[in-house]
């Protein structure tokens, strides 16, 4: 069981389109691992230390929350269509629990503190540059919920039965440390996804400086290729043009015109589907990603994951450009 967790947690039995998406998620798998533990020894603390039934029932659903977010597969997916709005609830509710337990522990706890744990861990969720309405708007809600519960009453609250008057020193000095741990890890999650962000950035700087090389390298490496099969100008132009047609006669002409190509490609692995092989003909050809999206009536990103995935089957290194490698097959 354990062994399945820390599998989990580092994402080893979950595909994914590209290295970033694979090392974000075993970041937020990470975190999501420091909140689970953290909701469970304040669940525990609670009532070992007051008898809270209550309460400590109450944030051990919510560590379970998280504990089943850690077993979501294709959090990164889910995240751009149903996961923001989840997690932005899930901040919304976090703060109506700071709220309620800074009034049920009589103002007196440190429950405050929380609030900054809260607004710390903003950046981590959330693309500053995309979401930043989102952020605004959690941020106003935080803000609404320390200022009412600092200047109401909130009479009709229910306090504490559990704490006497001597433990809320020890009580608050806990939070303090607590909440300044909490920042902290905040910190060393956002500073991990910021070196991610950045990496991603380099490389795509890097790729984009060199494009035009690999370009020319790729063009003269094909006129070889070309030679070498003995195709005339013709045979060129009508392979391209089942190509863009996205003719179910393309395959068939380019194992005529490259015969060598397909056994060398299953020979590397034999476990290739169709549609792959048929991404493997097309970058054969020399087409680049967008070409190869158009001709196959998908988007970008689809083939993007597509040659992720061929990338990891050949075992091509990711220092060297797929198509380079396809060429010399």
């Amino acid at each position: 069981m354990i062994s399945k967790i820390f599998k989990i947690i580092n994402s080893e039995d979950e595909v994914f389109d590209n290295d970033f998406d694979h090392n974000y998620v075993k970041l937020i798998n990470r975190y999501l691992i420091f909140l689970f533990l953290l909701f469970l020894f304040y669940s525990v603390f609670i009532i070992l230390f007051f008898g809270d039934a209550v309460s400590s029932t109450f944030l051990i659903f919510i560590t379970g929350f998280w504990f089943f977010l850690i077993f979501l597969k294709g959090k990164i997916s889910k995240f751009r269509k149903v996961l923001k709005v989840t997690i932005i609830a899930v901040f919304i509710i976090l703060t109506l629990i700071v709220s309620f337990f800074y009034v049920y522990t009589s103002r007196d706890a440190g429950v405050e503190y929380f609030y900054f744990s809260l607004l710390f861990a903003l950046p981590f969720y959330f693309d500053y540059r995309e979401d930043y309405r989102l952020i605004l708007a959690i941020v106003i809600i935080i803000a609404l919920n320390f200022i009412g519960c600092l200047f109401l009453e909130l009479n009709f609250l229910p306090k504490s039965e559990y704490i006497k008057k001597e433990d809320f020193k020890i009580i608050r000095l806990l939070n303090i440390i607590f909440s300044f741990t909490t920042f902290l890890i905040d910190a060393f999650f956002i500073y991990q996804k910021d070196k991610l962000i950045n990496g991603l950035m380099r490389e795509t700087e890097i790729k984009d400086s060199t494009i035009e090389d690999l370009l020319k390298a790729n063009n003269e490496l094909m006129k070889q290729q070309i030679i070498t099969n003995n195709l005339t100008e013709d045979n060129i132009a009508e392979i391209l043009e089942l190509a863009d047609m996205d003719s179910p006669l393309f395959l068939d002409k380019f194992q005529a015109y490259f015969p060598d190509f397909m056994p060398n490609l299953l020979n590397i692995n034999s476990g290739l589907i169709s549609s792959e092989i048929h991404i493997c003909a097309l970058m054969r050809l020399n087409f680049d990603t967008k070409k190869i999206a158009l001709c196959t009536n998908s988007s970008v990103r689809a083939i993007e994951s597509r040659k992720y995935r061929i990338r990891k089957k050949l075992d091509i290194p990711s220092e060297i450009n797929i198509n380079n490698f396809i060429l010399k097959i």
